[in-house]
């Protein structure tokens, strides 16, 4: 199980929603996808981080892209990343002169 503050890179609401969408339940999307109900529901509450095997095997049960229950960073973070790189990077090379 995932630990206290870890964060999740699965939206586990998208896929129950989608389930529901779709008119299935636990044990529907559990027998689509191949899977143990009772893991199905430990994914969507987030108490589980699938594997990606398995989260292809629900994708597929519920016509979704892989990535599209994936959590991306969003651009902001990224530029905030890219611009502490770069600050790394020019004190670096400001200590070596």
């Amino acid at each position: 199980m995932k630990g206290r503050g870890d964060k999740s890179c699965i939206n586990h609401n998208l896929i129950k929603d989608r389930r529901k969408a779709k008119n299935f339940t636990q044990y529907r999307l559990a027998e689509e996808a191949g899977l143990d109900h009772n893991h199905v529901g430990q994914i969507e509450r987030g108490q589980k981080e699938p594997k990606v095997r398995t989260l292809y095997k629900i994708c597929e049960a519920l016509d979704l892209e892989l990535d599209a229950v994936l959590i991306k960073e969003e651009k902001k973070e990224l530029e905030i990343k890219e611009c502490e790189r770069r600050s790394v990077l020019n004190e670096g090379r400001n200590h070596r002169k």
